[in-house]
């Protein structure tokens, strides 16, 4: 079997945001709010952890990275002995690399990828990343991505790294096709204040596996029947809320709308986009970060706690996809148990093999979520539905 040859970048800040209620960082100026709310980089894991499941897995004798200098690259496997020894690459030296990078960055390391004819380039990022390396790709390489953004709507990620290492074996053994997947990104900005303005950018080519690379997120538009079904969960949720239980009232507008079953003023104070705290019929806290949702967990240890989350529409990731704050740590404290699921039925109809998923940052964590779960569809009406 000939010898791969592999760009590979990573985005040192992507995903930094997530955690902090930030919603991305794109931006120096968002870059250094999360630093100052204690955002920590993401990217460079899920980067070890690809590289560790290539070689666990024996992959990377197959293959050659191309790969830049410092925390673009080669930075990681230098932190890392067991991967320096085993993985076969070579560095993009003509490029020097900033301690703190920017778009113009990972547009300079693509082009110095196409030029070493690389067949595959992998980087490990978010849509703004996906978006600066469609600038100079456009259709001419495939690529992949390793998910670590913040929102990750486009179609050009793989569903989890591992599942992008399962998309590698396949690339080795010619058993992968290849098509067009949108790259969208959104106005961080607009984002931050509730406000979801999408564009599409443009194309790029990706490895084909239905099961295993996430699909384009498609927005929804509620018909007269979504929004009696909506009505059928409101009426049902408003005889099964207990005012001695906490709740965490994840983003979107699924949730946003069910949340009058508290009653108007919740609603009222419930913001779209983030992680909102509930006890007693009144919101308590907004747009909650990792760190605030521990406290108010430590705060109320003695309370029930529901986690309400709504899988994303035409992707049925109800984890690790906007909602990082929503974090292993604070799944383990308020327990497996908490989470509980909402959606409409035609949001699950249009989910491919209406399956849902999980994404959390730490793959124990989500092996232990993986399996059926019920998912609230109407008044009194579960679906049971597999979480992969």
């Amino acid at each position: 079997m000939d010898m791969k040859k592999i760009g590979f970048l990573i985005n040192p800040i992507a995903g930094m945001g997530g955690k902090v209620a930030l919603k991305g960082t794109d931006g120096k100026e968002i870059l250094a709010e999360a630093i100052i709310r204690g955002a920590t980089p993401i990217a460079e894991k899920k980067a070890e952890q690809f590289f560790t499941e290539l070689i666990n897995s024996s992959l990377n004798k197959q293959l050659k990275f191309i790969i830049p200098q410092g925390k673009m690259g080669l930075d990681i496997l230098q932190k890392n002995s067991k991967l320096i020894d085993a993985i076969n690459y070579s560095i993009l030296e003509r490029i020097s690399i900033p301690n703190t990078t920017t778009s113009l960055d990972t547009e300079a390391v693509v082009k110095e990828l196409l030029l070493e004819k690389v067949e595959l380039i992998i980087f490990v990022g978010g849509d703004g990343t996906a978006q600066d390396i469609h600038c100079v790709v456009g259709l001419n390489c495939p690529i992949l991505g390793i998910p670590s953004g913040v929102k990750i709507h486009s179609g050009v990620f793989a569903q989890s790294v591992s599942k992008s290492v399962t998309i590698i074996s396949r690339f080795l053994q010619d058993q992968v096709e290849f098509n067009e997947a949108d790259i969208i990104d959104l106005d961080e900005a607009a984002f931050r204040e509730g406000s979801l303005n999408s564009r599409l950018y443009g194309s790029c080519i990706v490895p084909q596996a239905p099961s295993l690379m996430q699909l384009t997120k498609t927005h929804m538009k509620y018909t007269d029947s979504e929004e009696n079904n909506i009505l059928g969960i409101i009426r049902y949720l408003n005889e099964e809320i207990k005012p001695e239980i906490l709740y965490f009232l994840g983003g979107g507008s699924t949730i946003y709308k069910i949340s009058r079953a508290f009653n108007s003023n919740v609603q009222n104070s419930k913001t779209l986009l983030g992680i909102d705290a509930v006890l007693d019929g009144r919101i308590i806290q907004t747009d909650l970060t990792e760190s605030d949702i521990l406290s108010l967990l430590d705060k109320y240890s003695a309370k029930s706690i529901r986690i309400v989350v709504t899988p994303i529409g035409g992707q049925g990731f109800i984890l690790g996809r906007g909602n990082q704050q929503l974090s292993p740590e604070v799944i383990r404290k308020a327990g497996l148990d908490s989470i509980f699921i909402i959606s409409t039925r035609s949001k699950i109809d249009n989910l491919p093999y209406r399956t849902l998923h999980v994404d959390t940052g730490d793959s124990k964590l989500d092996a232990q979520l993986i399996g059926y779960q019920k998912v609230l569809v109407d008044y009194n009406e579960y679906w049971v539905l597999k979480i992969e």
